[in-house]
């Protein structure tokens, strides 16, 4: 159950830092399924640490709202449904072509050959399947843009979401193509940079991150039990009639 989904830790590193890391990333990989229940006890024998130890993770990863604690029921794995989905890329694509925007007006040079490192190492995560590393690349990416453009409020707003983008990010890079798709996107996006287009750069990025929004709501879609099916009266035909009686009453 929860033991086969995380791997195993050592020390001496801060362990409950590694912890809440590793329980986080098989959240959002899908190795711990939405709806699972994350009982103290096997994140305890499985993490080996504390209960308090877990219960501060618990606390922390329902902040980032992959978690739901309810009463007498404890804490549960967060479904995200479409329409947060829907909402969660609509904030990000605002956000996203913002921050290029600002980072096209504003960026020098090495600043610039900067972020077409990060997205080369992208490229190379790309060729090798290499799905996780895509996904903290990317982080670096959003992360260089906020350090050159300095807009703190699109930060914190980010890192609030940050947990459910990356579980998005990877039901998306599911689609077949997607990944190629993206990698083409953002290489426009890199030549509007560097041609100081600001405005074409926002509109390519706020496009790029809709279609990742098409693939995720895709994937999520297909992912979806279908629902129990209900016949809707006199749909199943003709009724027989009611069986009779000797007296010819209904029986």
């Amino acid at each position: 159950m929860i033991a086969g989904a995380l791997g195993t830790l050592a020390p001496p590193q801060l362990v409950r830092e590694r912890a809440f890391e590793e329980v986080r990333d098989a959240i959002i990989a899908g190795r711990i399924a939405p709806g699972a229940r994350l009982i103290e006890r096997e994140l305890c024998a499985a993490l080996g640490i504390s209960r308090a130890s877990v219960r501060e993770m618990i606390r922390r990863l329902e902040a980032e709202r992959l978690v739901s604690v309810e009463p007498r029921k404890g804490p549960t794995v967060m479904a995200l449904t479409r329409k947060d989905a829907a909402e969660i890329y609509e904030v990000r694509a605002l956000l996203e072509a913002l921050l290029i925007e600002r980072f096209t007006e504003v960026a020098g040079g090495d600043e610039i050959a900067h972020l077409e490192r990060i997205f080369a190492q992208v490229r190379i995560a790309a060729a090798n399947d290499a799905v996780s590393e895509i996904v903290a690349l990317m982080l670096r990416f959003n992360d260089h843009l906020l350090d050159v453009v300095r807009h703190d409020v699109a930060r914190d707003l980010l890192r609030q979401l940050n947990a459910r983008i990356n579980f998005l990010r990877i039901r998306a890079m599911a689609k077949p193509g997607r990944i190629a798709a993206s990698l083409e996107e953002i290489g426009a996006i890199l030549d509007a940079v560097r041609g100081r287009d600001a405005a074409r750069a926002g509109a390519l990025m706020k496009a790029s991150v809709e279609r990742a929004r098409d693939a995720a709501l895709e994937q999520l879609a297909a992912q979806e039990p279908e629902p129990p099916s209900r016949k809707r009266r006199g749909s199943a035909g003709p009724r027989r009639p009611p069986q009779q009686d000797r007296r010819g009453d209904p029986a």
